[in-house]
């Protein structure tokens, strides 16, 4: 590992590569600055969204009684 201080997951490796991805469009398509902030911003918002846990309310305790 060259940066063995970073800690860098798969996950975080996935970022990365949509973030590169949007980057490519940006220079394929002609996107302005600002569609690629955007883009970028909905792929992170994405990112973290998916890593939240789950909040798990016991819905159906009233029927085990």
């Amino acid at each position: 590992m060259m940066y063995p201080y970073l800690n860098l997951g798969p996950r975080d490796g996935i970022l990365l590569i949509a973030a590169t991805i949007m980057l490519v469009l940006t220079l394929v398509f002609n996107w302005s600055v600002w569609e690629l902030l955007f883009s970028v911003v909905a792929v992170i918002i994405a990112f973290l969204a998916g890593r939240m846990k789950p909040y798990k309310k016991n819905v159906l305790a009233f029927l085990k009684k």
